[in-house]
């Protein structure tokens, strides 16, 4: 495990997600260029060296607990509970992964979140995704309701966007070419603190733990 070591206290806002290769993000850097010469205004567009792949939004925790997270963490990378159930240990390891098609949430009439899909090894990325929120629910994080559909936000559309301009936007986001890269191994998992800030949030990992196969 790479953790970080900080001695601050206090209040952190954290996820647990996988991180790109710099040859994604420069491919999702061309793809927003180009998106925001179709379209102009409506969007708040995200800062693609921030871009990440979540797996686990564990919101606003006390800062001496990320051991504990840590610790969550560690278990679901190496596909073992704590009670050291070795039983499904076929889908652990590092994994490939690639990007694919471009899209909206929560669909191109009114779209409200553009984002850049996943493909690969979606099986192997699902199973992860499930032993991690297993893990964070061993130690007292709810459980997300929603399912969960991995996907890299490119931008949201701002509040106050009339229909026919949303419109405009989906159409735009669907006529798009998503920008090659070439496929990358996910080997880690990473505690992700982010700071809101008025120009845009920022990103820092606190750490990862890698992932180990059987």
């Amino acid at each position: 495990m790479n953790q970080r070591r900080d001695s601050t206290t206090g209040s952190i806002r954290v996820f647990i997600a996988l991180v790109l290769p710099p040859q994604a993000k420069e491919a999702l850097t061309r793809t927003i260029c180009a998106l925001t010469h179709e379209i102009s205004t409506g969007v708040r567009w995200v800062d693609p060296s921030g871009i990440h792949l979540t797996l686990k939004f564990l919101g606003n925790i006390q800062s001496n607990l990320t051991g504990q997270v840590f610790e969550a963490m560690t278990q679901a990378a190496r596909n073992k509970d704590s009670g050291g159930d070795d039983s499904r240990r076929d889908d652990s390891g590092p994994f490939q992964l690639s990007l694919s098609q471009l899209g909206v949430f929560p669909n191109p009439r009114r779209p409200r979140v553009l984002w850049a899909g996943i493909q690969g090894d979606l099986t192997v990325l699902a199973g992860l995704q499930v032993r991690v929120e297993e893990a964070a629910g061993r130690i007292g994080f709810a459980p997300e309701q929603r399912p969960y559909r991995p996907h890299l936000t490119l931008g949201r559309v701002r509040e106050g966007v009339p229909p026919p301009a949303r419109l405009q936007i989906g159409k735009a986001v669907s006529a798009a070419k998503l920008e090659p890269s070439p496929p990358w191994l996910v080997e880690s998992l990473h505690l992700i603190q982010s700071d809101r800030r008025p120009e845009g949030a920022t990103y820092t990992s606190l750490g990862s733990v890698p992932l180990v196969g059987s």
